[in-house]
């Protein structure tokens, strides 16, 4: 979840939980606060009745609101509150009355007087005042959710700027990390931390690939000195345990030119240093590598099988195309078996390449990955230079096995 919608949903619980509280509130208050007022009122309506008695000695009778009865002495509570349920005529329907009942003296006289007024009136007035609190207090807190939210996304727009290039950024392309600045301490402080943090990374990534260069260089000589030398002694003569020694340590001088050069060349790819200038037909160099192959293919009866439904045109380095094919069918040819097959199928955005073999344990998540090997006799590194090749250049393989196994290579869709 984005942090902006986090702080909106927060936003929006605290505020109907907020809402719903002081409607309540409100209401029950309001209420509280006329009935209060009706009981009151209903007090000095009864000190004015007790007035008139005296001063008139008129009973006033005004059904079913006031209502005097005259006793023969005083009894009973003098003052009381009580909810009744009577009929209203004009309504047609029984409604909750607040009722005052008071004994009073007059004229030498007890009264028993009861003061009615409908508690369903102030019921109604307390709800229509907590509905308009509640739309108003609605409408306050939608107009300030609405320009919190604008303000948020205004003041977030750079930090999500800066994590759009901290995303992107690559080391690579040899270029300084470019962040805003958003007027605010701490996400300035974190844009200083980054570019420190990616400077010392680009620093030291720059000083591994010099190295990384300048060792397979410098390997590169002794090797081929080491193997010059241990060809020339094989031309004397020598036992027959010396022989083998020696025929040995070339094989390993061999395997390890073969590793240094292979590293070497993932090394530039990673480095861009082969320019992708030429459009490259893959089904004409898929042609001319089988016929390469062909000695290869005879020698462990493999059957190829090449299927061109169209034309696969990649814009690449043409080394680079070479290898990414000779490799992919190096792969299939000393990975498959004996009277084996091979199956490639070509067609405008797609190249599959698949071959007879025995189980092994590799998934596309890791047959990619350096130093892998599907058997003893490989580096692990071919594949590794074929996913390097394809990443540098859009374009996307994936590796899957059932009857085959099978190498898809395909163009990546450019997304939005």
């Amino acid at each position: 979840m984005k942090f902006l919608t986090k702080i909106n949903r927060n936003y929006l619980i605290l505020f109907s939980v907020i809402l719903l509280v002081i409607s309540f509130s409100t209401y029950f208050v309001l209420k509280t606060i006329i009935k209060e007022n009706i009981k009151e009122n209903l007090m000095v309506t009864g000190a004015f009745i007790k007035k008139q008695i005296a001063e008139t000695n008129r009973i006033p009778e005004l059904k079913p609101f006031i209502e005097i009865i005259q006793l023969s002495g005083k009894s009973g509570k003098n003052k009381q509150f009580k909810d009744v349920i009577l009929f209203n005529a004009k309504e047609n329907e029984e409604e909750v009355y607040i009722e005052y009942s008071e004994i009073i003296q007059a004229n030498n006289a007890y009264y028993l007087i009861k003061i009615r007024e409908a508690s369903v009136e102030s019921e109604d007035l307390a709800i229509s005042i907590a509905v308009v609190i509640f739309i108003l207090l609605l409408i306050a807190f939608v107009i300030s959710y609405l320009i919190t939210r604008r303000l948020n996304k205004t003041i977030w727009h750079r930090f999500e700027y800066n994590l759009k290039e901290i995303e992107n950024f690559n080391f690579k392309e040899n270029k300084a990390i470019q962040l805003r600045a958003s007027n605010i301490d701490e996400f300035d402080r974190l844009n200083q931390v980054i570019k420190n943090l990616t400077d010392k990374l680009k620093k030291d990534f720059l000083s591994l690939k010099e190295f990384t260069e300048n060792a397979s260089h410098e390997i590169q000589s002794p090797l081929t000195i080491a193997s010059l030398n241990l060809e020339e002694t094989l031309q004397q003569k020598l036992s027959e345990e010396s022989f083998k020694k020696v025929v040995i340590a070339i094989n390993a001088i061999q395997r390890l030119t073969v590793l240094n050069h292979n590293l070497l060349l993932l090394t530039k790819i990673e480095n861009n240093q082969f320019a992708a200038s030429d459009f490259i037909v893959l089904n004409e160099l898929i042609e001319n590598k089988i016929q390469e192959f062909d000695p290869l293919l005879r020698e462990k009866n493999i059957q190829i099988e090449f299927i061109s439904q169209s034309v696969f045109q990649v814009k690449m380095n043409l080394n680079l195309a070479g290898i990414l094919i000779n490799n992919l069918l190096s792969n299939a040819v000393n990975h498959n078996i004996d009277n084996g097959t091979i199956r490639i199928t070509v067609d405008q955005n797609e190249m599959t390449i698949c071959n007879t073999g025995t189980v092994n344990e590799l998934t596309d998540e890791t047959i990619f990955n350096r130093f892998v090997k599907g058997n003893s006799k490989s580096y692990g590194l071919g594949l590794a230079i074929v996913k390097q090749i394809c990443d540098t250049h859009q374009l996307e393989i994936h590796y899957s096995k059932n009857e085959f196994h099978c190498f898809t290579i395909s163009q990546k869709i450019a997304t939005l």
